[in-house]
């Protein structure tokens, strides 16, 4: 069954642009695009995009008022069937919601790809299986048991990412403000190494993230040491990475892959680290970045960003996590699977 073109779609969350996963399905669909493949964007219609693109939602989630995301979940699963209907005219359908997918891809005869974007468990596994679904986990750490069917690490678009060598006036933490993600060790590293501090991130609408918030980081947060910036576009979140010292990224437990430090990295920034994987994973080159679960240690290494070399930070990212490569890994497991 062979052809000019393999023909893919890219079935993206329901949130907004800025959020690991979207940022990932937007990623390689651009990135397949390049590589010559026929892709198109399943996502919510505010998305923007330069590939063929089939709205789910009128809009992204995280851009709806109360009264029209009322019935959140509804509205995720929505997301992932408007797919169904053009199935036949992929070769491959490829998820990215963990959750939901298996809803949709019950209901389509053509091949289907679920990414895990967070720890799985074996359950996750057998549905995803019993679902017709072939899955890819995004670090080794994430895949310990092999129970994935392949390993592909994430990508940024190097080309599209301007680095910056010069060391930069402020450290940054970026990620969602959840105590998994350590916004709160991270100004207790910037205050003991008296740097200022940038805080890019959500708050949330849980009750647990406005009690973080609240009691965790807000008291700290004066403005001038400690600055909370809230969200950002992506591009210029880029501009923050670049002009940063370093990226502090102190999470307390083991996550799937940890895409804002390839960012950073991408942006010639280095990173100061918990030792928690995958990061010791991602992370092997000791001029990009230090890993450690002493705090003390971890300041030091905020005290001493110049022992980084900027320019290895960038070179490193390119030769590992270009989006080129991973999308060159997806048309690999994708021919696999069709049997090209």
């Amino acid at each position: 069954m062979k052809k000019n073109k393999l023909t893919v779609a890219i079935v993206a969350p329901a949130f907004g642009e800025i959020g690991g996963p979207e940022v990932v399905a937007k990623t390689i669909a651009h990135a397949l695009k390049k590589e010559g493949v026929d892709v198109t964007l399943f996502a919510p219609g505010d998305w923007k995009t330069d590939v063929k693109h089939i709205p789910t939602l009128e809009k992204s989630i995280w851009n709806m008022n109360p009264f029209e995301k009322k019935n959140i979940e509804q509205l995720r699963i929505k997301s992932q069937m408007k797919v169904i209907e053009y199935a036949d005219k992929f070769d491959i359908i490829h998820f990215h919601c963990q959750r939901y997918s298996p809803y949709a891809s019950k209901e389509i005869s053509k091949p289907c790809v679920l990414t895990f974007h967070n720890n799985f468990s074996e359950e996750a596994i057998s549905e995803a299986k019993k679902a017709k679904l072939y899955t890819v986990a995004i670090s080794h750490a994430q895949n310990e048991k092999n129970l994935a069917d392949a390993v592909i690490y994430n990508g940024v678009p190097m080309k599209d990412i301007k680095p910056s060598f010069k060391e930069g006036k402020y450290l940054l933490f970026s990620g969602r403000l959840a105590e998994q993600k350590g916004a709160d060790i991270a100004i207790e590293i910037a205050r003991k190494a008296k740097k200022k501090l940038y805080i890019l991130g959500r708050i949330g609408n849980t009750k647990e993230r406005k009690k973080y918030f609240a009691e965790k980081l807000e008291p700290f947060i004066d403005n001038e040491q400690v600055c909370y910036l809230e969200t950002v576009s992506h591009e210029k979140m880029y501009e923050y990475y670049a002009g940063a010292q370093a990226l502090l990224f102190p999470i307390r437990r083991s996550e799937a892959f940890g895409l804002v430090a390839i960012e950073a990295l991408a942006c010639g920034t280095p990173v100061i680290s918990t030792r928690v994987a995958p990061l010791p994973e991602i992370l092997k080159n000791d001029e990009t970045a230090f890993l450690s679960n002493d705090i003390e240690e971890l300041i030091t290494a905020a005290k001493n960003v110049s022992s980084f070399d900027r320019k290895v930070c960038r070179k490193y990212a390119e030769e590992n996590f270009d989006s080129s490569i991973m999308a060159r890994r997806y048309i690999e497991f994708y021919k696999k699977i069709l049997n090209y």
